[in-house]
């Protein structure tokens, strides 16, 4: 399911506050971010009720980590028993996570891609699950919240803008011109890394 035709779906289940919060709760759990802003959006244009949204996205950010959470802690025990893992490595990790936890697991919820690894590896770590779910539950809410509030006001204070053409085409070409000036400077700074 691509992010277009989640919020193609989520519009039709308008009114159906159930069946679009389990939707929700789905799309949140293997989407991520892309279904957030769609949810987002579409809160932002009355299509979805607040509560609904903020409830089914919350819910889908805990199942999900937790899922990833549930496969770190049973694969790991998998793998080492298998030999693919060292277990001296794991151990190392367990010492380095416990150090790091609280930080790898908020960072996480706010970088895409790295969800998979950290709450993985807090699994694998047996770190325990109450506290966890504790600061996992505190990092979603903060990011739910700043999901819905971020794309209420770019639905109420940008997305009218760009109802013109001529709006809508120079935002298009500063996108891209940052994107081409970021690309240069991070190539520029690699070079520059490489020589010393």
């Amino acid at each position: 399911m691509s992010d277009a035709s989640f919020s193609d779906l989520c519009e039709q289940l308008v009114g159906n506050n159930w069946l679009l919060g389990i939707l929700i709760t789905i799309g949140v759990c293997f989407l991520e971010d892309p279904a957030r802003c769609a949810v987002g959006l579409l809160v932002a244009a009355g299509h979805i009720g607040w509560w609904t949204a903020f409830i089914a996205m919350m819910a889908g950010s805990i199942l999900g980590d937790l899922g990833l959470y549930i496969i770190g802690r049973y694969a790991m025990v998998f793998c080492v028993n298998r030999r693919w893992i060292n277990a001296e490595r794991l151990e190392r990790m367990k010492g380095y996570f416990l150090m790091h936890a609280i930080k790898a697991i908020v960072a996480a919820r706010f970088f895409p891609g790295a969800r998979t690894l950290a709450y993985v590896a807090a699994g694998a770590t047996h770190y325990k699950v109450l506290k966890f779910l504790a600061i996992l539950t505190g990092a979603a809410l903060l990011q739910t919240l700043v999901y819905l509030y971020a794309t209420a006001l770019i639905g109420d204070q940008v997305l009218a803008y760009l109802d013109d053409p001529v709006m809508r085409w120079t935002v298009g070409g500063v996108i891209l011109i940052l994107i081409i000036t970021g690309h240069f400077i991070i190539k520029k700074r690699k070079k520059q890394l490489t020589r010393k």
